[in-house]
């Protein structure tokens, strides 16, 4: 077919080139696409190679939202796309963001590289109203054996936005995590003072402040209680965020986490030893960043993203019972 016998739709489809052809055909039906910065909704309207012309986006309108999950590297997926932010849903062992002392890729360089590679123009254009590079900005992080959700921001403005609503504790946050214990109640409050080690690797907690120290709160409940093993799963939700804070907070209250090779003694003792088996036979610590909710930056509406528990976890948890 040549390019005068193409439809708006066809034309529309190498716009957004990582959009199912169903949901582009009802963008169109909805006034989503503009041709020289008018409304077009009929599908089949046939036309010449629109180029440029042809923008995602009716004047004056927010841009859009992609909202299907979409695998852009082995270990991530991308679950939410707009001029402002993304979220993606890491694997255990993908890095957040880069650091001095690793040469492995981070989540934050996967994003970039994807949204920054030639063939995603077309989506650069539809999201961002040109091909110009985009920058991801980090807004949290998770450790490297952490799964789960994070947000990234993608202007400065944005950043600004998603940072402040996490000093002031409305960025939601919750972890689904098997704990080596028993929860003395069903949900509570864990308050310490964590302290960076000189290396600056290693928390250590304290229950009172001193110098250097920084208030950590975490509230926790209970979800499920595996009582042959004493193994509780928890929900968690960070009230602060400190490095390794769930982590470190848990294993202080006797709770460590599965898997946690710093903080749990049975696994930091197995860890190295020849024919040592790790405690449940899990690798890492049993942590998964379920929930993200967020105020968006631009819209101000509240959004809430949704991560289920991996294929590790899911095992674990079947051992378990």
């Amino acid at each position: 077919m040549d390019s005068e016998g193409k439809t708006l739709l066809d034309w529309a489809i190498r716009l957004c080139p990582d959009s199912p052809r169903k949901r582009v055909k009802e963008w169109i039906a909805a006034g989503r696409f503009c041709l020289e910065g008018r409304v077009v909704t009929k599908a089949g309207l046939r036309l010449l190679d629109p180029g440029q012309a042809l923008t995602l986006g009716a004047p004056d309108e927010a841009a859009p939202a992609w909202g299907h999950r979409k695998r852009i590297h082995p270990k991530l997926v991308l679950v939410y796309l707009d001029s402002d932010l993304a979220i993606v849903d890491k694997e255990a062992g993908l890095l957040s963001v880069p650091t001095e002392n690793q040469s492995k890729i981070s989540a934050l360089e996967v994003l970039s590289n994807y949204l920054n590679d030639i063939r995603g123009e077309a989506t650069r254009r539809g999201f961002f109203g040109s091909a110009a590079e985009v920058k991801p900005l980090p807004v949290h992080r998770l450790d490297q054996y952490t799964s789960g959700l994070l947000c990234i921001a993608l202007n400065d403005d944005a950043r600004r936005s998603l940072i402040k609503q996490l000093r002031s504790h409305d960025f939601l946050r919750e972890y689904i995590a098997y704990a080596d214990g028993d929860a003395p109640e069903a949900s509570g409050i864990w308050r310490n003072y964590l302290r960076l080690d000189e290396k600056g690797y290693d928390q250590e907690l304290l229950d009172e402040p001193e110098e250097g120290t920084t208030e950590a709160v975490t509230h926790y409940q209970v979800e499920e209680v595996y009582a042959r093993h004493h193994v509780t799963k928890l929900r968690i939700r960070l009230e602060t965020g400190l490095k390794h804070q769930i982590r470190i907070q848990a294993a202080a209250h006797d709770m460590p986490l599965i898997g946690d090779r710093i903080y749990h003694p049975s696994t930091q003792k197995a860890v190295g030893k020849k024919g040592a088996k790790l405690p449940y036979g899990f690798k890492r610590q049993a942590l998964h960043a379920a929930t993200i909710g967020i105020v968006h930056p631009a819209s101000g509406k509240k959004l809430t993203f949704q991560s289920k528990i991996p294929g590790d976890m899911q095992d674990l948890e079947m051992r378990l019972r």
